[in-house]
């Protein structure tokens, strides 16, 4: 249940709807295994498993939700394998070269008789709704996975705007002054690992993991004007992550402290494990966000 990594999307419109009416909307892209001759297939599957009749699983104002996608792994010189070998077929039996188009006919011809004998793949991609603070928060770092993500509850909420988050002053300056100055607000504390980017035409970059990063190594590429485009961070003794010029969140761990509330809670049922997991994750990464955001500004 823990998240990896946050894609956070800014909600520019409340969201009104309770954790059940959410589902009720959600019910009409649930996700369908592929048939036998489709490429892919997305839709919203039960966040606590199968055992589960709900597609939303709320915990104060934050509501799970989770979707899948399934897709035919067909690898791209499987296809051309067998293309080669039916052009040349052709070419042999009858004696005359294959145009450029029906090249392209038998392409899809092979493709769609391939399919069904295809394996198939399926990823699940958690995220969650929080209703009071604003967010979608996914849990990815692909900026298509996350968009997709969005893009789906669009389609079943009818309006679902939404925007990247954004502050006055860019990060990588905010970033690099707090690398310069060796100062940064409690309770953040530096981490081991960023990357310094040139202004340069030729946007070198420099990657300094498991260092020091207020040692003389990373201040002589400070003073060189390289800045910081992305910078690990601990919160508070309980979250470390990887903060990225464009405020997403990458590399999130949950410190020991937090395997030691979930051993106090002691959960008995895997559905009580990701409920308690859920609730603590929710509450914790949302103060560190807000915290971030105010020293951000």
């Amino acid at each position: 249940m823990w998240f990896k990594n946050l894609y956070l999307f800014k909600l520019d419109e409340k969201i009104e709807a309770s954790a059940e009416e959410l589902h009720e909307m959600m019910e009409s892209k649930v996700f369908k295994p592929c048939s036998p001759t489709q490429r892919e297939s997305f839709g919203w599957v039960e966040p606590l498993g199968e055992k589960s009749s709900s597609l939303t699983h709320a915990v104060q104002h934050y509501t799970l939700i989770t979707v899948a996608r399934q897709e035919r792994i067909l690898p791209a010189n499987v296809i051309r394998e067998a293309l080669d070998e039916k052009v040349s077929q052709i070419e042999i039996e009858e004696d005359r070269k294959v145009s450029g188009k029906e090249k392209k006919e038998l392409k899809e011809a092979i493709e769609f008789e391939l399919l069904p004998r295809a394996f198939t793949r399926t990823q699940k991609v958690d995220a969650w709704l929080d209703s009071k603070g604003g967010w979608l928060v996914v849990n990815t770092s692909s900026a298509k996975r996350a968009e997709d993500v969005s893009g789906l509850l669009r389609k079943c909420l009818g309006s679902f705007a939404v925007s990247l988050p954004s502050t006055e002053v860019p990060a990588v300056i905010t970033m690099t002054r707090w690398l310069q100055t060796g100062e940064l607000p409690a309770p953040f504390d530096f981490g081991q690992e960023c990357e310094l980017v040139s202004q340069q035409d030729d946007k070198s970059k420099v990657i300094v993991r498991n260092h020091s990063l207020l040692d003389d190594t990373v201040q002589n590429h400070l003073n060189a004007g390289k800045q910081v485009s992305k910078l690990s961070l601990e919160w508070s003794e309980k979250i470390r992550f990887v903060l990225t010029e464009d405020l997403q969140i990458k590399k999130l761990q949950f410190l020991d402290v937090m395997d030691e509330v979930m051993d106090e809670n002691d959960p008995q049922s895997h559905e009580e494990r990701v409920d308690i997991e859920f609730a603590l994750m929710t509450g914790e990464v949302s103060d560190c966000w807000r915290q971030l955001l105010k020293i951000l500004a």
